[in-house]
């Protein structure tokens, strides 16, 4: 017979760390290990947020997690969200294999007693193939009824690592790619520069520094606005995960020539998949393209730990697309509550939700019709702009 908890606590959510990421590994799902999430937790949630995690045990051992906190806005609307969220993809309810039935029932019979009662359960950036809005919106109609929605959904690359040698898959990549590869790194050995994988811990912090430092440069200079990783808390939380974690489960690649980082990537791994997260890399050395030298390094070094995934993250990216040989795409959505804020909740989901629908329409368009269409929509815009 299942047990369940709601865990409103951090110190008790860090008691269950250890079977909390052995579920984090065995779903392959490296944004979810509590080293990671509970981070955010400490140094980035927004203040009045609150901690409802549920742990479903059986036999005292943790079958099931739910890695949410609640969160009320401006409008008076409860939303539960995971860990994690707007700094973390590919995350989503984690589940042992085999129990997912029974768990959809105790996660239904749990949400319907919060406190505060949740108008909405987001599910962000959470992977296409996850059934679990699909789950928890099934089974018996009690008192609490859900309607499921999604607002949108983003391509997310990523790579196939083969078994064997961590050379093959350079060897199997085009003739081109494996050419300039080859020159990228014959030119940054030629000015004395070389990749590695950053241990020491006292490394590690100023890895993350320039980390931040770079990617804030670029942001900057590309006129994008303030970037999610200048919130407050941001570094906190990267120092605080690469102990929790460390060196094997967060794996920081530098490229760096005279003791000058000039790239810093940041990937995350769990069970069979390693999570590229973000990066930074001088603009100065361009032309070395060290972000690209930094992942090829760090995708040959996880296909020598018998990885076989690389998740290159949110965005088609034209390097992410240089290592891809398929898409995993991520969707946002969720459920919402019925109860007596439903329609208002609604409402307030409806225009996102319209445009996403909107945009699968255009999709499914012959390509002539479609972008006759978006040539209109764009001389519309400039008309308005004018």
């Amino acid at each position: 017979m299942a047990s369940v908890r709601v865990i409103e606590d951090l110190a008790e959510a860090q008691a269950l760390a250890r079977q909390w990421d052995a579920l984090a590994v065995e779903s392959s799902l490296p944004l979810c290990a509590p080293g990671w999430m509970l981070s955010w937790w400490r140094h980035v949630a927004a203040p009045g947020s609150a901690l409802r995690i549920i742990a479903v045990c059986d036999a005292g051992e943790l079958v099931a997690l739910a890695p949410w906190f609640v969160q009320t806005g401006g409008g008076g609307r409860t939303d539960i969200r995971f860990l994690g969220a707007e700094l973390s993809d590919r995350v989503d309810v984690l589940c042992a294999a085999g129990r997912e039935r029974e768990v959809a029932g105790e996660l239904r019979r749990t949400v319907a007693r919060l406190q505060p009662r949740p108008d909405l359960i987001a599910f962000e950036a959470v992977p296409i193939g996850s059934r679990w809005t699909r789950r928890l919106a099934a089974g018996s109609r009690g008192r609490m009824l859900f309607d499921r929605y999604r607002n949108s959904s983003y391509p997310a690359p990523a790579a196939t690592l083969p078994a064997g040698p961590p050379e093959a898959w350079l060897q199997a990549s085009s003739s081109h790619f494996r050419a300039q590869m080859r020159k990228l790194r014959r030119k940054l050995e030629a000015q004395g520069g070389t990749v590695r994988h950053v241990r020491d811990p006292a490394e590690a912090q100023r890895a993350l520094d320039v980390l931040l430092s770079l990617h804030a440069r670029r942001w900057e200079r590309r006129h994008r606005g303030l970037s999610n990783l200048a919130r407050p808390g941001v570094a906190e939380m990267l120092q605080d995960a690469a102990v929790a974690l460390g060196p094997d489960r967060l794996r920081l690649w530098v490229a760096e020539i005279g003791g000058e980082l000039i790239s810093v990537q940041l990937l995350l791994a769990a069970g069979g998949t390693l999570k590229a997260w973000n990066g930074g890399w001088s603009e100065d050395h361009a032309k070395l393209q060290p972000s690209m030298l930094t992942t090829l390094a760090a995708l040959e070094d996880a296909i020598s730990r018998g990885q076989r995934r690389l998740d290159l993250g949110v965005g088609e990216h034209p390097y992410k697309m240089r290592f891809a040989d398929f898409q995993d795409t991520l969707t946002w959505g969720g459920l919402v509550v019925h109860n007596r804020r439903w329609l208002r909740t609604r409402a307030e989901l409806a225009p996102r939700v319209l445009r996403y629908r909107a945009k699968q329409l255009v999709e499914q368009l012959p390509a002539p019709v479609a972008e006759r269409l978006a040539g209109a929509v764009r001389a519309r815009r400039e008309g308005t702009d004018r």
